[in-house]
């Protein structure tokens, strides 16, 4: 069951960082576009900075779920390195409940935000564009990202009970020395 649910969110995960990179991708041209038109015949595309401003937050929270279960962030996880067996399962269960905490704190806040950008019709200041797709975003990454510590909990629960089981559907960090150059 656990595997099945952590495959399908996996995928659910990807999905949201394609949509991310192809966001990034093209803002990446968008800029460069930006940066040539202005240098070369003294024409900025207009609505360049809201185009910006908009996609970074797109970006940055549909990947963040994806992020994670890559183990692709920052991990302060000395304690849970120092430990084994049951130990290192509580530690990571409270750091889990911590991070869960947080993200349920947050999450109606970025709902409520998005829903009052929807109602008034919110649009940015330089040409006018609908604020709402990006505020959408928030809600949706950090919701992902609730799933997935939700599911860490079931695991990490899972193996307090029994440490002997396969620890599915959690990051695990690749050793340091896989990114050293010879």
């Amino acid at each position: 069951m656990l595997g099945i649910l952590d495959r399908w969110l996996g995928r659910l995960e990807f999905t949201t960082a394609v949509i991310g990179g192809v966001t990034i991708l093209v803002l990446m041209f968008l800029i460069t576009a930006e940066v040539l038109s202005r240098k070369l015949f003294n024409i900025p595309i207009r609505g360049q900075v809201d185009f910006t401003s908009l996609s970074m937050v797109t970006f940055s929270l549909l990947c963040i779920s994806h992020c994670y279960r890559q183990a692709g962030h920052i991990r302060m996880d000395m304690l849970q390195k120092m430990t084994s067996g049951r130990f290192s399962w509580a530690t990571q269960i409270f750091a889990t409940c911590a991070g869960l905490l947080l993200i349920t704190a947050i999450l109606p806040g970025t709902w409520t935000h998005f829903l009052r950008a929807w109602s008034l019709g919110d649009t940015t200041i330089g040409i006018g564009l609908p604020t709402w797709p990006s505020k959408l975003a928030a809600p949706i990454g950090l919701g992902i990202l609730w799933l997935r510590l939700t599911l860490e909990l079931w695991v990490y629960g899972r193996l307090i009970w029994n440490p002997d089981l396969d620890p599915i559907g959690v990051p695990a960090a690749p050793p340091p020395t896989d990114h050293m150059d010879a």
